[in-house]
């Protein structure tokens, strides 16, 4: 049996890395995992996607060039498939062919990822965005689970949850008691641990660590706001300020992991005196002392590695992203440092602070996700089910 996940992506190193202790779990015991990529199928531009990060043989990247070369791998293989494509309109098709082999799948949704749907997509963008928000999202999901309903495409068989809030939500979403749901096939909602780090190696606590969110990141543009190069210029130049303070205070090397969609080169121009990487924020979030962010969601193994962290508020990232981030510091007690001011920092006063709200992490996590203690990791659960699917098709 095949075990791999149909997905539609074009940059491989950080969705790997997101998941890679389960990629590498299912790689290592059935001998091989499958990335089977529908992005070049109805992509118009034929980009040309990286997969030399990874080097192991037990990985595989199979991207299809057209649909006759994915339905004769669909047809061929016996396959155990992990399916989170989006019911996007492009995705449609993909939907119908696994639907058509009648293949088991399952949905992923164990990632620390903690968000408000109203805040991402509704408060701060203008009438023309929002009309095309409904479009996109609401009347593509209609059209998804009419669809279901009509047994064109098959539901999902399980949805494996880490937030405890969405497996409610869930539940009630694909299992409820009303008449159009009793139509749908039945989804088991099943919890699942949040991945915890490290597993192995023991921190250094070395570093002050800016988890970069871009400061000309497309979903701000999408947002309708529009910062000019005076604006970016200003961004930076506090920026390299407060670290360049902070390297001062504690006498520890700034490091800057930058968000995938940065440009190294703009931020080499204007903080050219610290080092930075793309790829390797949970490495430095491990080896870090201090964590510093606006609001990426990657904070979140600094919060289950119980690290001390700052949040910065800019008033030149605009409306969105300080409402994003003002929606984590009403729900954890964080440090907040706003770097357009000039902020008198005192190390003891700021060091026994940090360390006072470290102790708050932990109900957080015990609140919003399925932990250690009342659930099991997702590699185990799904090695579980593969094996009764193979029991009940040779039961000898």
């Amino acid at each position: 049996m095949i075990v791999g996940e149909l997905c539609s992506d074009f940059s491989f190193e950080k969705k790997y890395l997101l998941q890679k202790d389960l990629y590498n779990y299912l790689g290592k015991k059935y001998k091989k995992f499958y990335f089977i990529n529908c992005h070049s199928i109805y992509n118009k531009n034929k980009l040309q996607i990286d997969y030399s990060f990874y080097k192991k043989k037990n990985i595989i990247f199979f991207s299809p060039k057209n649909i006759s070369e994915l339905r004769k791998f669909l047809n061929k293989n016996k396959i155990f498939l992990i399916n989170n494509l989006s019911f996007k309109f492009q995705h449609f098709f993909f939907h119908f062919l696994v639907s058509k082999q009648n293949i088991f799948q399952i949905s992923i949704s164990n990632m620390a990822i903690f968000s408000n749907y109203k805040t991402e997509n509704w408060d701060h963008v203008n009438f023309l965005t929002k009309i095309g928000f409904l479009f996109r999202k609401k009347f593509q999901k209609f059209l998804y689970r009419i669809l279901i309903i009509l047994r064109i495409i098959n539901q999902i068989d399980i949805l494996y949850v880490a937030r405890k809030d969405l497996y409610k939500r869930y539940n009630l979403a694909y299992n409820g008691k009303s008449l159009l749901l009793k139509k749908y096939k039945s989804v088991k909602i099943t919890s699942v641990r949040l991945p915890f780090f490290p597993k192995t190696k023991k921190p250094l606590n070395k570093y002050i660590t800016f988890i970069d969110s871009n400061i000309l990141h497309p979903d701000m543009l999408r947002r309708g706001h529009l910062i000019d190069n005076i604006k970016v210029k200003e961004y930076f130049i506090f920026l390299k300020n407060y670290l360049t303070n902070l390297r001062k205070i504690f006498k520890k090397q700034i490091i800057i992991c930058l968000h995938p969609s940065s440009s190294h080169l703009l931020y080499r121009k204007h903080l050219s005196s610290f080092k930075m990487h793309k790829y390797k924020t949970d490495k430095y979030i491990v080896d870090s002392f201090l964590l510093l962010f606006h609001g990426s969601s990657s904070i979140f193994n600094a919060i289950i590695l119980k690290k001390n962290i700052i949040n910065l508020k800019s008033d030149i990232m605009g409306p969105f992203r300080d409402a994003r981030r003002s929606f984590y510091l009403k729900r954890i007690r964080l440090v907040e440092h706003n770097i357009e001011k000039n902020i008198k920092i005192e190390k003891k006063i700021l060091t026994d602070e940090l360390k006072r709200n470290i102790k708050s992490y932990e109900k957080f996590i015990r609140n919003l996700y399925y932990t250690k203690e009342n659930s099991l990791p997702i590699e185990q659960i799904i090695s579980s089910r593969i094996k009764e699917i193979n029991l009940k098709k040779n039961p000898n």
